[in-house]
């Protein structure tokens, strides 16, 4: 999956999954999980993969266990965009 980087940002701001925007944290807090997604979303064959993702990411990183159907939802909006 090649997923566009400025949209995908775009959808996990949008989202504010950990809600740090929300509290006023820059626009550009959730840079370093985007780019880990895009980058391991190369590998990614359905949503499915892409959500799984996701959550690892947020997990790996920030310690944040989101809800999986969340992460579902938020890889199929990502890639709608593509389609």
């Amino acid at each position: 999956m090649n997923i566009d980087l400025e949209f995908l940002s775009q959808v996990i701001n949008d989202w504010d999954p950990v809600g740090l925007l929300a509290g006023g944290a820059p626009e550009n807090e959730y840079s370093i999980e985007v780019k880990e997604i895009a980058q391991k979303s190369l590998s990614c064959k359905s949503e499915t993969d892409l959500a799984l993702i996701i959550y690892r990411v947020f997990n790996d990183r920030m310690g944040v266990k989101l809800n999986q159907l969340t992460c579902l939802k938020q890889a199929f909006i990502i890639t709608e965009h593509g389609k």
